[in-house]
């Protein structure tokens, strides 16, 4: 067997199939000495310490179309959105997302969000969540103020700069 084994390969499908839903065009994964890009032309390439390999899309599927065990379901995620325009108004601050990653408003499932619109917040108060690679880290408001703008939902993927809370300085 290569370097990957039956999970791993059910893993990347997967991926496929999520990138195939999506409005990206491609998807590249780092890690352990090993880049993966899938594209949705069909196209994508493995390199790494171990191994330098081609995989298309057709054959990581026809792969995955053989599994000995189910997979696990994949948790959905929404789709990436169009990065909002928000237009500068004086006193207003725009937290806006420092990388790539996925967006969370809330600590938890069914827990209630960081900030809603009309929330006052003081510096430092966490207004959501950024995921990168299952690493969470805190967004945080960088003045006192109120809440006058919330640019994402749950589970958004982000760019970087896209605006997340438009908070007015108190």
């Amino acid at each position: 067997m290569g370097i990957f084994d039956g999970g791993d390969i059910e893993d990347i499908s997967a991926l496929i199939d999520r990138l195939e839903k999506s409005s990206f065009d491609y998807l590249k994964l780092e890690g352990d000495g090993i880049s993966i890009v899938i594209g949705k032309n069909g196209a994508g390439e493995i390199t790494g310490a171990r191994a330098a390999q081609d995989v298309t899309v057709k054959a990581a599927a026809e792969a995955a179309a053989e599994p000995a065990i189910e997979a696990p379901p994949v948790p959905a995620m929404a789709a990436p959105a169009v990065k909002p325009v928000v237009p500068k108004q004086e006193g207003v601050v725009i937290v806006k997302s420092p990388s790539y990653g996925l967006y969370y408003a809330q600590p938890e499932p069914g827990a209630p969000p960081y900030v809603s619109v009309g929330d006052a917040v003081k510096e430092g108060d966490t207004v959501g969540l950024l995921e990168i690679m299952k690493t969470f880290t805190a967004i945080t408001s960088p003045v006192d103020g109120m809440v006058v703008g919330i640019h994402v939902g749950n589970a958004e993927m982000l760019e970087p700069d896209q605006p997340l809370v438009s908070i007015k300085i108190k």
